[in-house]
């Protein structure tokens, strides 16, 4: 119910001589995304007279050629989908044709100075239901403002400028290459090259009048071509990844390298460019002048190229599978210029940690109960918002260790903020800071190889209690639970457990230890160690098993669990969500999870049901975010209300397969998914036992500008606390409840009307104590 004209009289004192104008403590606004994708590969390459353009695989790079700054293009800033695996650049529109793993295509205008580039997205043949079989978009050729996409059904030509579809050439076989050539229209497909009169009283649509360069023209009679491009007045193509040049309507061979595909030709800059690859090898480049001589570029530019280019400068550009952009100033001379950018190595992530000074992400991760052998590493992002990066590529601590491989869980330490990450194969990794300190293994800790897997120390789980102490899920180990004490050095192998199979750990309210079982037997092992974790004989253990979860979960994997901040542990599966209520006793016989009955989809149902549940969160306004394979979902506390919804539709996430989440106490929510890492500012932040000093609490925007149309965060204030927004003058004129210790006002009435031009004063009453007021907390300056 919406309370108006209310007056607290005893607010009238000169608080207004003191508002305090308050920065930014977080960037991102309520609501607002960002992309934490990796920079470290190129897929294509294409330019324009001032830029270079990378398709990373799921966004688009872009580096000035002069100062070589960086611009980064994705879903939230430009683009309209993610996966980017070409892009082309046409001169005469400019603008930047993005082809995307999905057939979507969009084209940006890159010479857009006033912030994100201006996108028209053309969805024509990704949403087109009438292809069937292959819509992959594998080249582009332009002809002015014309683009001729070669793709796996055939050949579309697109209007740049009214950015219309003009025809559709159906081949029934998949086209790789497509040309303008001696006023003909030129394709290579996986059954040879095909040519017709390109004018106004050919049929284009119609192949069947397409010729092929067969063997009457000398070619085989069966061959495959993928590349095709025009360089110094003549047409270039591959048979059977022999680079030949078309001369008197015959084939002349031109280049070859035995075992190698070719893999790219372009003729953009003064040379051809052409560039071989072999799997198992590295790649090589040639370029070849108007004489046709070859050229070989020095090896020490490129590793597994997947395309180059050449500038008017003779600068070569290059998109390589392995780490860095490259770009060379001399192609003879042998020197090279590789960039990193600051990113996260990978875009799997599998678990999360985060505080407000430092997230860590495990790029490892289990498939189901079996290791992938990833060599991703990890990562950190540091309080001053770079990456570090962390696997064998850059310390050989970890692959001497075997722990560069699958690190699949993270946790830090709530005491001394150490931070260890267990991976399967090697053991536990100790973080100081941003430095290896420590790598634990059977030779100097608790930590066990695995039994019928003696190559590995499965470590699947992590979690600290209240105390500091490090419990660890040593799967498959003879003693699976161990422990490190909150001293740093003591390791304690805790009681047997009923099964060694187990999975991620987590500590709840109680202190007491959760972890998921896989493999044969699903379900959970509880277990508490009593008041001396030194003495064993007091420990507690119960294992849960199908009998004790509920009817409706009963053939259904455990994914994850995750304690909430009232004592009650989720449960979430393959097929929705289950709740423990047992308080700090689940080992009684009455403890078994029940399901939550939710409005989840305007239906009262269970929440989630039939819906694969990878992981759970818990915010600071104790409300659940559940990381399924079709999205993102936020709910209520108690789980009966949906908050939001986040998937690819309405979102910028880059896929709905959730991963990993982790939320900072400041409201930052970190969202792994398989194809990248996104944050989002959240509404609710950790909340205190009390509200903080006036002088620490925060209100951002403040002053609050006559532009300024959004949500205004004040956080500090205790968990749920009542907060008041009143005039100098006393007048209430909002009211609300802090979502853990964050306030939200999006600086209306209770009218819905903007406020007038003022200082406003912030008045907070903590909710666990609403006859103790604690009076006004901060000062917030609104500018009409």
């Amino acid at each position: 119910m919406m309370k108006k004209n209310l007056r607290l009289t005893f607010f009238l004192l000169p608080f207004f001589l003191s508002v305090q104008c308050v920065n930014a403590q977080n960037d991102l606004k309520i609501g607002q995304w960002r992309a934490h994708f990796p920079y470290r590969t190129g897929i294509s390459v294409a330019q324009s007279d001032k830029s270079v353009f990378w398709a990373t695989g799921l966004s688009v790079l872009r580096m000035d050629k002069t100062d070589f700054s960086i611009e980064k293009f994705d879903k939230i800033n430009a683009l309209s989908d993610v996966g980017a695996r070409l892009v082309r650049y046409n001169a005469a529109t400019k603008q930047l044709l993005v082809a995307y793993e999905n057939n979507n295509l969009d084209l940006v205008n890159t010479e857009n100075t006033e912030g994100s580039a201006a996108t028209v997205n053309l969805p024509d043949i990704k949403n087109n239901v009438n292809i069937i079989g292959d819509k992959t978009i594998y080249n582009v050729a332009f002809d002015g403002s014309a683009a001729y996409l070669a793709c796996g059904f055939g050949i579309s030509k697109l209007d740049l400028v009214r950015h219309e579809f003009v025809f559709t050439t159906f081949t029934k076989i998949r086209v790789f290459g497509v040309a303008v050539f001696d006023g003909k229209l030129w394709a290579a497909t996986e059954n040879g090259l095909f040519y017709v009169p390109n004018n106004a009283n050919t049929n284009l649509s119609d192949f069947s009048i397409w010729q092929k360069l067969n063997a009457t023209n000398g070619a085989p009679p069966q061959y495959a071509s993928r590349n095709l491009t025009v360089f110094d007045g003549k047409l270039f193509f591959d048979i059977n990844d022999t680079l030949e040049v078309l001369q008197q309507n015959r084939p002349v061979k031109v280049l070859n390298q035995a075992g190698f595909t070719l893999k790219f030709i372009t003729s953009e800059g003064k040379d051809l460019v052409a560039g071989f690859y072999k799997s198992d090898d590295q790649g090589r480049v040639f370029l070849l002048n108007n004489a046709l001589t070859v050229r070989n570029i020095a090896n020490g530019c490129i590793n597994r190229p997947t395309e180059a280019v050449q500038d008017a400068a003779g600068r070569m550009w290059f998109a390589d599978q392995y780490n860095s952009y490259r770009f060379q100033n001399k192609p003879t001379d042998g020197q090279c210029t590789t960039v990193e950018f600051d990113s996260p190595y990978s875009r799997d992530a599998f678990d999360i940690a985060a505080t407000d000074t430092s997230v860590w992400v495990a790029f490892g991760g289990i498939n189901g109960i079996n290791p992938r052998s990833l060599s991703d590493g990890f990562a950190t992002l540091t309080k001053d918002g770079k990456w570090l990066n962390y696997n064998g590529l850059y310390s050989q601590a970890l692959v001497d260790s075997s722990a560069n491989l699958d690190a699949n869980c993270v946790a830090i330490s709530p005491k001394n903020g150490k931070t260890y990450v267990g991976t399967f194969p090697g053991g536990v990794v100790e973080m100081t800071g941003t430095k290896i300190t420590k790598i634990w293994n059977e030779t100097n800790s608790a930590v066990q190889r695995a039994v019928g897997d003696p190559n590995r120390r499965r470590i699947a789980g992590l979690d600290f209690d209240k105390n500091g102490v490090l419990w660890v899920s040593n799967n498959l180990a003879e003693r699976p639970l161990i422990a490190l004490k909150a001293d740093g050095k003591t390791w304690l192998k805790m009681a047997a457990l009923p099964t060694t199979n187990v999975f991620q750990l987590i500590v709840d309210a109680a202190g007491l230890k959760w972890l998921i079982v896989k493999g044969s037997a699903v379900g959970l092992v509880i277990y508490d160690e009593g008041k001396n974790i030194d003495d064993l004989s007091d420990d507690k253990i119960k294992l849960l098993d199908n009998s004790n979860l509920p009817k409706d979960l009963q053939s259904t994997n455990i994914n994850c669990i995750a304690p909430d901040l009232d004592g009650r542990v989720w449960v979430g599966t393959s097929s929705g969500v289950a709740v423990f209520e047992c308080g700090s006793n689940p080992f009684s016989s009455t403890c078994n999870a029940r399901l939550v009955v939710s409005s989840l989809g305007s239906i009262n149902e269970y929440l989630l049901r039939e819906k694969n549940v990878n992981v759970i969160a818990v915010d600071g306004a104790n409300r659940k975010w559940f990381g399924t394979s079709s999205g993102l979902f936020v709910t209520s506390s108690d789980g009966r209300e949906e908050i939001a919804k986040y998937n690819i539709e309405n979102s910028p996430l880059p896929s709905n397969n959730i991963t990993a989440l982790a939320i900072r106490p400041s409201g930052e929510v970190f969202v792994g998914t398989d194809r990248g890492l996104m944050s989002l500012r959240g509404e609710a932040t950790e909340g205190g036992t009390f509200n903080a000093a006036e002088d620490k609490i925060v209100a951002f925007p403040n002053p609050v500008r006559p532009n300024y149309d959004g949500d205004i965060a004040i956080k500090g204030f205790a968990r749920d606390a009542d907060v008041k927004i009143a005039d100098v003058n006393g007048n209430v004129v909002f009211e609300t409840r802090a979502l853990g210790g964050q306030a939200i006002w999006h600086g209306k009435d209770f009218n819905g009307q903007r406020v007038a031009t003022g200082v406003y004063l912030v008045l907070a009453t903590n909710t666990r104590s609403l006859d103790n007021p604690e009076g006004v907390v901060a000062k917030i300056l609104f500018i009409n």
